[in-house]
């Protein structure tokens, strides 16, 4: 086989089979130093505001599961599915107050050491400039380059910059009946399920590589479906963000869930949980702010949220456990976080800037927790210092 040559006419040290991926660091020591990270559900979603980010499947449950009474309260608000469709909600997220240094900063402010958002959720909405499909925010909506805009700020402030691909569910996850408006041939790029299924995968390849080769981020996390994507179409896209990775001298990392990539590719991420115990293989594992009834990772109206002390007591266990920290928050569709979210990270930050020491750098002790005689948790971190003598 001929071997894939970079920009230099250097041949690139990953090609896309599993025996070559496999030679890359799936877990590098600056995740490992960095524990705490920070991203956003934000989208389309965000302007119905109800249910969840999942807006986009439950509108649609016209003759099964009508979660939360999404598809009668949908019909009764904008009108039948015949007439409104879920592209109908993207002239309405204008993201008028959306300013990515403004993110940033919060991101910063508190205590994370990687950050980023969703790139693209399961509706087939690209947050980012994208030529491979007219569905993306800087051709419609917002008309901005979220991504872009969001990759400058985060690493201008000395962050890894974090991107999150949800799409490789898009072409099964929603079938469009063919009385609905989304049965329309010209939205079949965001509904996904009407296309031929190799189209589909290219344009699933093309923009997952479009994210690496345009944004270069240092994480590229996936949620379920990876297992729906063919070995060809995963292994070009997996050798093209280990090679950019490469050429910009990025320890890059792409996490997975369940068993859908090998260990020795990717780092194992767990939703919504994290291991009790000290696992030997460094994990991540995300959590959504919201809580409650109103349970989301996007905004939703009425939406609770965890405390300042749920969010850091949760840092400490899964840090002792040899695992990192992926905090979601929801931005409201204008792009603005709503203030009990930024009184919530305000008091996680204090925490983190005062008493980080214990998180930032640290690797898992003996032991990870003990009750104490006074019926106190305890939990343990430590850190190696070297020491160089000189003679």
């Amino acid at each position: 086989m001929a071997s894939a040559l970079t920009a230099n006419s250097q041949p690139s040290p990953y090609q896309p089979t599993w025996e070559s991926v496999g030679n890359h660091n799936p877990v590098p020591e600056w995740i490992r130093d960095a524990k705490f990270g920070i991203y956003c559900h934000w989208g389309v979603y965000s302007v119905p505001a109800y249910d969840n980010e999942q807006y986009y499947y439950y509108m649609h449950q016209d003759s099964s599961y009508d979660k939360m009474g999404t598809w009668r309260r949908q019909e009764a608000l904008y009108g039948p599915l015949s007439k409104f469709g879920y592209h109908d909600f993207i002239p309405m997220f204008k993201a008028e107050k959306f300013d990515a240094n403004e993110w940033a900063q919060l991101f910063k402010e508190s205590g994370a050491r990687f950050a980023g958002t969703v790139a693209e959720h399961h509706d087939g909405f690209s947050m980012w400039d994208s030529k491979y499909t007219p569905f993306n925010a800087k051709n419609m909506g917002p008309k901005r380059d979220v991504i872009g805009e969001l990759a400058t700020a985060i690493k201008s402030r000395d962050m890894k910059f974090f991107a999150s691909l949800h799409h490789p569910t898009n072409y099964t996850y929603l079938k469009v009946k063919p009385h609905w408006a989304a049965a329309d041939p010209k939205f079949k790029k965001m509904y996904g399920s009407q296309m031929k299924h190799e189209e589909w995968l290219q344009m699933w390849q093309d923009k997952s590589n479009e994210v690496v080769n345009k944004y270069h981020p240092d994480i590229m996390y996936f949620d379920i479906g990876l297992d729906q994507i063919p070995d060809p179409y995963k292994l070009n896209y997996i050798a093209n963000y280990f090679n950019e990775g490469h050429k910009h001298n990025q320890e890059v990392i792409i996490t997975y869930k369940n068993k859908e990539l090998p260990t020795n590719v990717g780092m194992l991420d767990h939703e919504s949980r994290n291991p009790d115990k000290i696992e030997p293989t460094p994990w991540l594992c995300d959590y959504a702010i919201g809580t409650g009834y109103h349970y989301s990772w996007g905004y939703v109206k009425g939406m609770q949220i965890k405390t300042a002390k749920d969010i850091i007591h949760k840092l400490i266990e899964v840090v002792s456990n040899n695992g990192q920290m992926l905090l979601n928050l929801s931005p409201m569709a204008d792009g603005s976080f709503p203030q009990d979210q930024k009184d919530v990270m305000a008091n996680v930050g204090v925490w983190l800037w005062s008493y980080g020491e214990s998180i930032y750098g640290t690797r898992p002790y003996s032991i990870a927790t003990e009750t104490t005689a006074q019926g106190y948790r305890v939990y343990y971190t430590k850190k190696i210092k070297l020491y160089i003598r000189s003679f």
